[in-house]
């Protein structure tokens, strides 16, 4: 059974027993799950890939290595609360000196072994960032289509357009 399906089938055998209701994130079985909670109350989880995905991309079939469960909304929709944004908006951080220190070292571990969200890229060469001291520019972007661009207000102009007026703001860039 594909994945999105359990989700669909899980809620609704949960509308007539437990009531607990699962989804992915704002994908369909996430937005059906919250549909769900609204009309018959119980619970909701909704889930997404964690901050460090995985070995290789998840079109790949890479197992996960940490997945976000959030009972509020989700991390990247900044049209509505999550978990995460009422932890760091309440949670006072200074007064947990324990969890600090683990934070530091989790910080050093993915510095380290440079550690990022998906880990299928070699490491880069220093050589091949030439002393030439010619301009470069870092063109950051999320893959077309992807919720977090949707959700997260970012849809107000496409990869297409940044690279386009990077280029045309960077002339002598490379």
């Amino acid at each position: 059974m594909k994945i999105g399906y359990y989700f669909y089938f899980n809620n609704v055998i949960s509308i007539f027993s437990k009531q607990h209701f699962k989804g992915w994130g704002r994908k369909n079985t996430g937005r059906f799950a919250q549909w769900c909670y609204k009309i018959f109350s119980g619970t909701l989880i909704l889930k997404e890939d964690g901050f460090i995905r995985s070995l290789d991309l998840g079109i790949n079939n890479s197992p996960p290595f940490s997945l976000v469960e959030d009972n509020i909304g989700i991390y990247y929709d900044v049209t509505v609360p999550s978990k995460l944004e009422n932890i760091l908006n309440t949670y006072d951080f200074n007064a947990d000196k324990l969890l600090l220190k683990k934070a530091k070292e989790a910080i050093e571990l993915i510095e380290n072994y440079h550690i990022s969200k998906y880990n299928n890229a070699p490491n880069v060469r220093d050589s091949f960032f030439k002393d030439d001291e010619k301009k470069r520019v870092l063109i950051i972007a999320q893959t077309a289509g992807d919720a977090s661009l949707e959700y997260g207000l970012g849809n107000k102009f496409t990869t297409k357009q940044m690279i386009d007026e990077a280029m045309n703001e960077n002339l002598n860039a490379s």
